[in-house]
């Protein structure tokens, strides 16, 4: 415990990405942008169309039901409700609102009660609240009175489930955490509670989750619900808590919302990684922080970042507006599957509770947003830097318009069953988002064992998952894929040292070092290098040890006298990346261990077959192969003078959540070596 109060001690000292940020200022001039036309109003329309698509949905008592199964879950009748009042505040819907009032009316009731659907209490009372404030104008005197009532006679540590009744250690309490204080904070300010003991209880404890850029560390660390904690601890500040952590948790909001700006892809797209991602409501997470943001810096007379943030919030809506404006039907997730199958659906994910969920994010976009604030180049316009986030396992590489306008991420240690290792993510500039790979595939060998966190699919999972990156043979002629070397352990909480690293966390296979290499005016390089983890070396064993037994100790005895078999007989791996106007090359050198040989090594890329209904072609000629998915055209290619490389196409289907892919895999037997170039191009 020591080791924590000293490394929050540290977190709010130096900026780690300072240098980055203020090179990003510096060039930032530079750059000129089109403005976007997104205004505020924007956010009330998303909102208003989920609203109104529920309202079949709405029974006589008020809970919102969910299409599928006909049963009210989770949060969504309290999403509905505070979307639904933000939409009546505004001057929006007046037709609904017996509708909207009759499920606070519900809502209400069972949070008072402790009848909350699938014990989510956590989620729903800062919604409820706030719909308590505003709706007060639209009931009649007593019914607002029931409302106080329910919203006020509940007992946090008794209602919340993610309380330390629960937990049998209070560090092991996640996102759901922030969501709970964020609601005692309303419930506070609007004088349904006379204390903020719950924050000042649980707070200490989730700022420790808090890297040293700002972002927040959840299970598993999904990208997901960085933003998704992040954004709710903004709304405990927001709404006036002044606690003994107020002051550090304000840096590392502002540091953290800062952070993830170098993050968004060049399509306005959020970082993927994790459970919950190709959700909207990422981008609708990432876009309300945006807003907070710049209206914050702009009261503050900092226009500089005022407009930073605004411009990365247009970007961020404006990204998923594809999906939003469907024709056929809203697409909760980034793929065009029936809605009905689920596809890329967690066990625990419903429609209506994250389409609501989205809507009411929308709104607080809407409450925060400020349309005098004008636009400026974000990281994302200007390109020409490289993020690496050690405590999350990626990298981010970003090139502006002269360097092609490319983005590109590396998860380095994914989380298996969810995601793949390797460069897991290709986009450009006003190219469909999956036409050359957006997130991971994930597989099945090794997954962490809870069956919820791997998204559904319409198709079997394949067995092993999948990302751009090298497979190679060993000298017994076996494969291994860098893909599947990933982490395999359920994250419950992980005690820090003071410089906030695990002390408990998984051992991975693979040391990872970063090199930027160049940055000129029409391209960037860098080099990623994956140093297999050494064996445990011999040391004195305690018998009493748990888990200490005769097979350990001849493993550990043995270990210093036998060679270092390294990672599938491959001891090093080394990624050379050049991204410029022709489009992205990669190459790949592989080193064998001691006392083994590598007798082949590859290269696999994943290649788009359908996003549910968008069908692509796919040619491969030679060494080259082209891949035809609407305007887009997305090439990958060997050299010609390379001669002793082959390129074989796989049948079968891999699907992630974006849609379903085959496999290409360039081979080579004379060198341990191979290079690959990338292109995406529009079609005229």
């Amino acid at each position: 415990m020591n080791a924590n109060i000293s490394y929050l001690n540290k977190l709010g000292m130096a900026d780690p990405i300072a240098g980055l940020k203020n090179d990003f200022i510096s060039r930032q001039p530079q750059v000129s942008v089109q403005t976007t036309t997104i205004k505020k109003e924007h956010y009330l329309d998303f909102a208003e169309g989920r609203v109104r698509a529920f309202l079949p949905y709405v029974t006589e008592e008020g809970a919102v039901l969910d299409p599928k199964d006909g049963k009210e879950h989770e949060y969504a009748t309290a999403s509905f409700v505070k979307a639904g009042a933000v939409l009546l505040h505004s001057g929006r819907c007046p037709e609904l609102q017996d509708t909207i009032l009759k499920a606070m009316d519900w809502g209400s009731y069972c949070l008072g009660e402790n009848q909350v659907p699938d014990d989510h209490a956590d989620f729903t009372s800062h919604m409820l609240v706030l719909a308590y404030e505003l709706l007060s104008g639209f009931a009649d005197s007593s019914r607002v009175e029931r409302w106080r009532c329910n919203l006020q006679r509940f007992e946090p540590e008794l209602t919340y489930s993610q309380t330390e009744r629960n937990f049998p250690d209070i560090r092991q309490i996640r996102n759901w955490a922030t969501y709970a204080m964020h609601g005692e904070m309303m419930r506070y300010r609007t004088g349904l509670t006379d204390t903020t003991s719950f924050i000042d209880k649980y707070l200490p404890y989730q700022l420790t989750r808090f890297t040293p850029e700002g972002l927040y560390r959840d299970p598993n660390l999904p990208a997901a619900y960085d933003l998704a904690a992040r954004d709710q601890l903004s709304g405990v500040l927001e709404a006036g808590y002044q606690g003994a952590s107020a002051e550090l948790l304000k840096i590392l909001l502002h540091r953290g919302a800062q952070t993830m700006l170098f993050t968004q892809s060049v399509t306005g797209a959020t970082s993927c990684g994790g459970r919950s991602n190709q959700l909207l409501w990422n981008e609708l997470s990432f876009t309300h922080i945006c807003e907070r943001e710049a209206a914050y810096y702009f009261r503050h007379g900092d226009l500089l970042w005022a407009r930073t943030f605004k411009r990365a919030a247009h970007l961020a809506y404006q990204s998923i507006l594809r999906w939003v404006d469907d024709a056929e039907e809203f697409r909760l997730f980034k793929n065009r599957f029936p809605v009905a199958e689920r596809v890329g659906y967690e066990f625990y994910a419903y429609h209506s509770t994250y389409s609501l969920y989205a809507a009411q994010i929308a709104v607080s976009c809407y409450m925060d947003a400020d349309d005098s604030i004008e636009e400026v180049a974000a990281p994302c316009d200007v390109g020409g830097f490289v993020l690496h986030l050690p405590s999350f396992h990626r990298i981010y590489a970003t090139t502006g318009p002269k360097q092609g306008g490319y983005h590109i991420s590396l998860d380095t240690a994914a989380q298996m069953g969810q995601d793949a290792t390797g460069f897991v993510r290709l986009h450009r500039s006003g190219l469909p988002e999956e036409t050359a790979l957006s997130t991971g595939i994930a597989g099945l060998d090794g997954e962490i064992p809870w069956i919820f966190y791997r998204p559904k699919q319409t198709i079997p999972a394949p067995l092993f998952p999948a990302a751009i990156g090298p497979t190679w043979r060993d000298e017994h002629g076996s494969w291994d894929r860098l893909a599947n070397y990933g982490r395999r352990q359920h994250e419950v909480f992980h005690a820090l040292d003071v410089e906030g690293q695990p002390l408990n966390a998984e051992r991975l296979h693979w040391i990872n070092e970063l090199s930027l290499l160049e940055i000129q005016e029409k391209d960037l390089s860098f080099s990623v290098s994956y140093i297999a983890s050494p064996q445990p070396k011999a040391y004195p064993l305690d018998p009493n040890t748990p888990g200490a037994n005769v097979n350990e100790v001849y493993q550990r005895a043995i270990s210093d006298v036998l060679p270092r078999p390294g990672n599938g007989s491959a001891e090093c791996i080394e990624e050379i990346y050049q991204i410029g106007m022709e489009g992205t090359t990669v190459t790949w050198k592989l080193q064998s261990a001691e006392a083994a040989e590598i007798t082949a090594v590859g290269v696999i890329v994943p290649l788009l077959v359908t996003n549910g209904t968008e069908q692509s072609t796919v040619i491969s000629e030679g060494s080259k192969v082209t891949v035809n998915y609407g305007h887009a055209k997305y090439t990958v290619w060997a050299d010609e003078s390379e001669n002793g490389v082959e390129l074989e196409l796989l049948p079968g289907r891999m699907p992630n959540r974006n849609g379903h892919y085959q496999l290409a895999q360039w081979t080579r037997k004379d060198k341990q070596e191979i290079t690959l170039h990338f292109s995406l191009t529009m079609e005229q």
